[in-house]
Parts: C-alpha cells; structure tokens; sequence
C-alpha cells in the first residue's frame, strides 16, 4: 500500500521534470536566437536599419545581420560559447558605433540559425566563416572583434588570411590549452543520453569546447602567421578564462603588426554584457 502512495507523486514528479526539460531545451532564450521577423521587428523600434542573410557554404548555412553603411570600415563581431548574432545587438543600436562602423555579426556554425546544434572543429567553422567575410570586403579596414571561444576563431582567421584584417580584437580570448581547465564532466554530458539532458544551445557548447581542447593545439602553429594589429581585452577578475592568456597570445604572435593589451579591473569573462560601454569606448578608438 505504501509502495502505490509513492508511485503516483513519483510520477508526477517525473512528468514535471521531463515538461521542464521539453521547454527549456525549446525555449527560445535556452536557445538564444529570435526569428529574423521579431529581431526585424526590434530593430525596427530602435530606427536601426537591419539586414540578415542566411548563405550556404560548403553545403552549411551561415546566419549573419548587418547594420551601418557600406561603406564604412567593417567591424565583424563573433560570440563565444554559447551564443548568436544577438548577442552585439546593442552594440548595432549605438549610433556612435554605427556612425563608425558597418557592423557585422555572425551566428557560428552550430548556433543561432547557423545549422544549429551541429557543433564544429575550430578550423573547420573558419573554412565556413571566410567566405562570407571575404564577400562583405569594400576597399575599407576590416576588424575582427571575437569574444571568448570568438578568440581563438579571430586568430585563426586571421592566421589562414593574412592581409585580411587590420586588427583583430581579442575579448576574454581562450588561447593556451595549458590553462584550458580539465572539465572532465563535459566528457560526462557529451556521452548519449546524458547529452540530451543539456537544453538549447547548451548541448552544441559543451562539444564544441571539447573539441577546442584538441584545437588549439595546431593553433600553436599558426599564432605566427598573425600579421595584423592585435588587441587584447581582458578582466583582471575572470575566473573562467585567465588574464594571463595575454600573455601567452603576445608571446605566440611574434610577426603581428602590433600587439596592445587593455585590462579592464574588476571586469570577468562578460565583458560584452556587463562592461559595454568601456568596450564601446574602446572599439570606437580603432
């Protein structure tokens, strides 16, 4: 009798879980992407002009938004892990960014509307990024800002095609697999069925981090290559991704044009969030 009385709460229990995970594995937030017609829509409201575009490369689709005029410098925005394009909408919306700027930004492979959940080595997101940044050249400096996992894409981008970018600014950059934290579970959450458990873009993020655990070093190799201008923002109290990968990036890019390095104190790995407006500041000096 005991043993029926907890049967039906367990029950209920575990359907309230498995509805919680259905909508938090489909919500739009866990998934951090709108549909072009909403962020049109936003844009709309703000008097920003938006254009979005989905291209195929490779046989993979790439989602990306641009704002600012054409022919101004380009500055191409790339998220770190997880993330999308939304991510630098209110970087589009600043009117001394877009005075400046015709500011791009991109949904990597496997997030956002960019064949989402099918995560991707590091150089192989890069072969599929290319493209698109060659075709949006106009005869002006191109600058290539990437935050977090963005670091590493920013320098490998900028390693297979030198003369492409002016500068490339390196925000909270993962860089040295030697202070890359084990994060034995990742391997845990990777492994079928526990993958399914992770909701939204959370599933992607976790693969593609173990793979830039084997990325990065080939990339190792190509931190010479990096013939550009070189910018490093970091927080001096980031605990996810170390100040000191600076130095190992200025150490590793002997042939950059010129390396600067901004610490922003008190700042950790969510710079584009919770210090826009030193970074805005920041960016608009380039």
């Amino acid at each position: 009798m005991r043993f029926r009385k907890m049967i039906k709460p367990t029950i209920k229990y575990t359907l309230a879980l498995l509805a919680i995970w259905i909508f938090l594995s489909q919500c739009v937030i866990m998934k951090n992407r709108w549909s072009d017609g909403k962020a049109y829509g936003v844009f709309k409201t703000k008097h920003v002009p938006l254009q979005i575009y989905d291209t195929i490369i490779n046989g993979h689709h790439l989602h990306y938004a641009v704002c600012g005029n054409d022919n101004q410098p380009t500055l191409v925005f790339i998220h770190g892990s997880p993330g999308s394009w939304m991510n630098y909408m209110k970087f589009m919306w600043d009117s001394a960014m877009r005075n400046k700027f015709r500011i791009v930004a991109i949904d990597r492979p496997g997030f956002g509307y960019s064949d989402f959940g099918k995560a991707m080595h590091l150089q192989d997101q890069c072969a599929i990024i290319w493209p698109v940044l060659e075709k949006l050249k106009n005869n002006q400096p191109m600058y290539l800002a990437g935050h977090s996992y963005g670091g590493p894409t920013a320098v490998k981008l900028a390693a297979d095609h030198p003369g492409a970018f002016h500068t490339i600014i390196i925000i909270s950059g993962a860089l040295d697999i030697n202070q890359e934290a084990k994060e034995t579970w990742r391997h845990v959450m990777n492994a079928r069925p526990m993958y399914w458990l992770l909701p939204g873009a959370f599933g992607p993020s976790n693969t593609e981090l173990l793979y830039l655990k084997d990325d990065l070093v080939p990339l190792q190799n190509d931190f010479r290559n990096v013939t550009c201008h070189v910018l490093f923002v970091h927080g001096d109290a980031d605990t996810w991704v170390p100040i000191s990968n600076i130095g190992y990036g200025t150490k590793m890019m002997v042939n950059a044009a010129s390396i600067h390095a901004d610490t922003l104190h008190g700042a950790d790995h969510q710079i584009p969030w919770k210090r826009k407006a030193e970074l805005t500041s920041i960016l608009l000096q380039l």
